[in-house]
């Protein structure tokens, strides 16, 4: 019972547990420098051939045609703190071409480089895979390769496809001069079909050699380019049918009601960007007075203007106009009142037409009434008018008709501009009178 009292006392007491804490801590301390310093063999494949000074290589015009081998395998002896460390990520092995200055064959030793804070020693190298590295070094050629872009995968119904833009219409080309010199030309392929908008992207090219075929990937690999990708763009534009039309200036009895036009060709089809081209649908071919004839009239020769960011599709260039005014009388009479506006300061007007037929146009009911007395003829003369006798355009007014009527055609005067003189009138002499 005592025995076990004391027991009991040494096991509950501050100092046992300090004591066994450190004879704890001492024994795993141990255990843990045993293991992490025990020596083992490790193998790290893979482990990548880094070329330096190519930089100097290229600008004395030569290239590294192939190496071999391109990794290395090396077997270390080293504890295992140091092994967690070495991988194929971690190490590499550097070759130095400052030294190369000809074309041909050469072997390079090489350098191990390991991870910061590990030395050759503590890593242990037992072994390697290869002593040297094998290079074949051959001349460096440029050349500039043009670009090919072809599209076949054509547009959606109703849009048209435009050929294909793209830039830079060359790339340079970098490698073996055997190799390079079998580079015909980069090709562009565009995956998509049936467009129905302008498709852009930055895609990727193939090298084609002189019958078209692609480079093998072991051949592509010796190469380099000045451009890894093409910005190609596909212009796709909308097509659309639109309708000609005319617009008029009416009068005399014409109105958007008793006036017939036919176009011929009636629409023409035209192509543009989708947005522009959504909510246009006719062209204007320009505007017709219909107070210059009396009933029909064709207009044979009007210019089909399509707006500049449209192009015309089909081929028609001009279109003929027929016009008609339907229900419509004409009624001829001989006008005397004939008067002048707008006379020179300073000069005399006289009206030399002394009457002027004139035609005009209307609904029978409104024709009957109307008679000379409800017209007259002015002419309203120019700012700019000179002395003399000439003819100047004259304007016809219907006054006094309820009726929709008017004068048709063109219609001028003569008139006779003479300078205004002063009269002297001699007061009477004093011998007249006693």
């Amino acid at each position: 019972m005592m025995v076990r009292d004391g027991l009991r006392k040494i096991f509950s007491s501050r100092v046992f547990y300090i004591i066994f804490s450190i004879v704890v801590s001492i024994a795993l301390w141990m255990y843990v420098e045993i293991n992490e310093n025990q020596l083992q063999q490790i193998t790290v494949s893979n482990v990548q051939v880094v070329r330096q000074n190519v930089d100097l290589l290229s600008d004395r015009g030569f290239l590294i045609a192939s190496m071999t081998p391109e990794t290395v395998e090396l077997k270390f002896e080293c504890s295992r703190s140091v092994a967690s460390k070495l991988n194929n990520t971690t190490l590499s092995v550097n070759i130095d071409l400052a030294g190369i200055t000809s074309r041909g064959n050469a072997t390079l030793g090489y350098e191990i480089i390991y991870p910061n804070g590990i030395t050759a020693d503590m890593a242990g190298l037992i072994s390697s895979s290869v002593g040297r590295i094998s290079l074949y070094v051959d001349r460096m050629e440029t050349r500039h390769i043009s670009v090919d872009v072809p599209y076949k995968g054509g547009a959606a119904e109703d849009y048209i496809q435009d050929p294909p833009e793209f830039s830079p219409q060359t790339i340079t080309v970098s490698g073996p001069t055997d190799v390079v010199a079998r580079v015909s030309v980069a090709r562009v392929n565009i995956a998509r079909e049936n467009l129905s908008s302008t498709y852009t992207d930055d895609l990727p090219f193939v090298l084609l050699d002189e019958n078209g075929l692609e480079f093998e990937e072991a051949l592509r690999g010796q190469l380099t380019s000045s451009d890894e990708t093409i910005h190609v763009s596909v212009p796709i534009r909308m097509l659309k049918e639109v309708v000609l039309t005319a617009e008029f200036n009416y009068g005399a009895g014409a109105t958007s009601q008793n006036t017939r036009y036919t176009v011929d060709p009636p629409t023409v089809t035209i192509a543009g960007n989708v947005e522009d081209i959504r909510d246009f649908n006719n062209i204007n071919l320009g505007t017709i007075d219909l107070n210059s004839f009396d009933y029909a009239r064709t207009f044979p020769a009007f210019s089909i203007v399509i707006p500049n960011y449209f192009t015309r599709i089909s081929g028609e260039t001009e279109a003929v106009v027929v016009v008609e005014i339907l229900g419509l009388d004409m009624k001829h009479l001989s006008v005397s009142n004939i008067q002048t506006l707008n006379e020179p300061d300073g000069y005399v007007t006289e009206i030399r037409t002394q009457s002027l037929d004139v035609r005009i146009r209307g609904r029978t009911e409104d024709l009957e009434a109307l008679s000379e007395a409800n017209i007259r003829v002015v002419a309203t003369l120019p700012d700019d008018i000179n002395p003399g006798t000439q003819r100047v355009s004259a304007r016809v007014y219907v006054d006094g008709i309820n009726g929709d009527v008017g004068a048709v055609g063109t219609y001028n005067i003569t008139v006779s501009i003479t300078e205004e003189r002063d009269i002297d009138i001699a007061p009477p002499s004093d011998s007249q009178y006693p």
